[in-house]
């Protein structure tokens, strides 16, 4: 005779703000696998032991937690690294280069999907990465002692740190040193700047 199943455990009840970070979470780590269109809500509703209806109640739309996810992601992996006090404009600019591409060699898979996930086409995800590299310009300039009121130094920069992310995605270590990298990355943001002022 076959035993009845016992009583499901219900999934424990969480606060709003704990359940938002429980679900963004689950989307950052599904993230390092695949670009965020492709990110089933289905999946992340498993994980966390609800259903997918509830997940629609902390985030209305597939795209506002797509967003969420984002936004995640990008404070977590495009935050610059602290810069050593003291040091100078070039030390500080190539710390900051290191510190970048140990991220990369680190969080490759989860790097490269959160910088393609504008493929998926959703607006404000394309608008959160964009506005993630903007909060960036200043510090970088800030590192290279240079003025931040100049739009065109920081539009060269804003191109330039896309520049940077496109060529460590790129890189094979077994081709490029690391230092070799490092040096020209320090050295082209500075040849780049230069080059505003003439």
């Amino acid at each position: 005779m076959v035993e009845p199943a016992g009583p499901t455990t219900p999934p424990a009840r969480l606060p709003a703000d704990e359940r938002r970070r429980q679900l963004v979470e689950i989307g950052w780590r599904l993230l390092q696998s695949r670009p965020i269109h492709e990110m089933a809500l289905d999946e992340v509703a498993a994980e966390a032991g609800i259903s997918r209806t509830l997940v629609f109640h902390y985030f209305p739309t597939k795209g506002d937690f797509y967003a969420a996810v984002v936004q995640s992601a990008g404070e977590h992996l495009l935050r610059p690294v602290l810069t050593p006090e003291g040091a100078s404009a070039e030390e500080r600019v190539r710390t900051l280069v290191e510190g970048f591409v140990r991220l990369v060699e680190r969080n490759r898979s989860s790097y490269t999907a959160l910088v393609r996930a504008a493929g998926g086409g959703d607006q404000r995800v394309v608008d959160l990465i964009g506005e993630i590299r903007d909060s960036l310009v200043p510090k970088w300039l800030a590192a290279a002692e240079w003025t931040d009121d100049d739009a065109l130094a920081r539009l060269v920069v804003r191109g330039w740190l896309v520049g940077m992310e496109e060529t460590v995605l790129a890189w094979d270590p077994r081709s490029v040193r690391r230092e070799q990298l490092v040096q020209h990355l320090t050295r082209s943001l500075f040849a780049e700047l230069a080059l505003t002022r003439r």
